[in-house]
């Protein structure tokens, strides 16, 4: 299948202004038709001294300028991103004789499960804290876990061998490819703790406000508002509710308690939080029972 053409200002920027090796991952560079129109060119960018990622608007057009050192990463990177489009190479040709070695489905497969193990790891080790601060702190409890509850989502997606981008998960979600019942247990425990049936205009009101004073200083925050204000206007309700979350999930993750409990009422709005004591305690037994069980079941990638 052909390579998605790249628009006129974003090639000439990376031919003309980055010149540095670099190449194009994200759903950009995947064949199939999954992005939408407020979806960035995400630009991995190789360099000796890496640089901040930054955020840039050419004509209608964002990218993603993501920058990595040289090195074993490169190789990482087309484990993680099969579709990768190399924009500048170097003088040698060196990404694509990595990209081009044979890396094999298997080596991304194995990539993606280790991920996958990861972060239901970390959504295990907070299971005590979301007890302990369950009735002292609920929403400090609460905001953990809804971070739980999106990194299990992120973990049986990695699983089944599928992208994670959060603007895309709630189509990939809809589709019938979870190969088998404790992948859609997971998922279904997972969107009711994040709260997808809360999802209306009016809470999406308050929660972009929200969402804009925790993002105060991210490089991003102008791409994350421009995907967030286009599902919005196209009637996605959900997926932006889903979106908003995840991104407000993203920053906190982050952050110190003590940060947290400072701007708390601000993180109960932006995140949309559920302070039924009962129910957090109950849905933080349920997420890490079946974290367990998916990380002792499910060793390697199932591919549906």
């Amino acid at each position: 299948m052909k390579e998605k053409p790249i628009p006129a200002p974003v090639s000439s920027y990376v031919k003309s202004v980055i010149k540095a090796p670099a190449m194009l991952i994200g759903c950009r560079a995947i064949r199939t038709v999954i992005s939408k129109p407020c979806c960035e060119y995400d630009i991995v960018v190789l360099s000796v001294d890496r640089r901040p990622n930054q955020v840039v608007k050419l004509d209608s057009h964002y990218a993603e300028l993501l920058h990595i050192s040289m090195g074993a990463t490169v190789r990482r990177v087309f484990l993680t991103n099969s579709d990768a489009v190399i924009l500048n190479d170097t003088h040698d040709l060196k990404l694509s004789s990595i990209k081009h070695a044979g890396l094999g489905n298997g080596g991304r497969l194995m990539t993606m499960s280790a991920t996958a193990r990861r972060l239901l790891i970390s959504s295990l080790l907070r299971h005590y804290d979301i007890e302990r601060f369950a009735r002292k702190s609920p929403v400090i409890s609460s905001m953990l876990l809804k971070i739980c509850a999106y990194e299990v989502v992120d973990g049986v997606l990695l699983f089944s061998g599928l992208p994670t981008s959060p603007l895309h998960q709630m189509d990939l979600l809809r589709q019938p490819i979870l190969p088998n019942q404790a992948f859609s247990e997971g998922i279904s425990l997972a969107l009711e703790i994040i709260g997808v049936e809360r999802a209306t205009r009016s809470v999406l009101r308050r929660c972009f406000p929200a969402y804009s004073q925790l993002a105060l200083n991210s490089y991003d925050k102008s791409l994350i508002n421009e995907k967030m204000r286009h599902l919005y206007e196209s009637g996605l309700t959900t997926d932006c509710y889903y979106y908003i979350g995840r991104m407000c999930s993203d920053i906190l993750k982050l952050r110190e308690i003590k940060f947290c409990k400072s701007y708390s009422k601000l993180i109960q709005i932006g995140m949309d939080l559920s302070l039924d004591i009962e129910k957090l305690q109950k849905w933080n037994s349920q997420l890490s029972a079946l974290a367990k069980t998916l990380i002792r079941d499910h060793r390697t990638v199932i591919v549906g």
